[in-house]
């Protein structure tokens, strides 16, 4: 394998073909708004912490199990669609397409430099992509 321009690709899926330069335009935008979602969905996850943190007193570790259990199973599935999106993204990159690959590098480092201007007083201790 090695890095290559190109407008013929099979991303992620047999039915995400690309044959023409529009494909692959389309294909880097797609993947530019799957790394925006997966920012979204990784500060959200930091913003519920934080306000979690903000309206609740410390819980004793006996007192956990008494708490609501919807909760307990948000986060755990926020993290399931983000770890899944940034696999999706390493998969795209690992097409090697040059393009596809520069499209998943900016779009995670635009979104991430959003989300960090839009909310620098959160702690991104989720920012670690997985």
């Amino acid at each position: 394998m090695s890095f290559h321009f190109g407008t013929e690709e099979t991303i992620l899926f047999d039915f995400w073909k690309t044959e023409t330069a529009v494909g692959i335009v389309v294909s880097c935008f797609v993947t530019v708004l799957l790394a925006f979602l997966m920012e979204t969905i990784r500060f959200f996850r930091d913003y519920r912490k934080a306000q979690i943190q903000i309206h609740q007193p410390p819980i004793a570790p006996e007192d956990r199990l008494k708490r609501s259990p919807q909760l307990d199973l948000i986060d755990p599935l926020l993290q399931l669609f983000q770890l899944t999106i940034a696999y999706c993204l390493m998969l795209i990159f690992m097409t090697f397409n040059v393009y596809l690959c520069f499209f998943t590098v900016v779009g995670e480092i635009i979104s991430h430099l959003l989300y960090r201007t839009l909310y620098p007083h959160l702690n991104s201790s989720s920012s670690g992509h997985c």
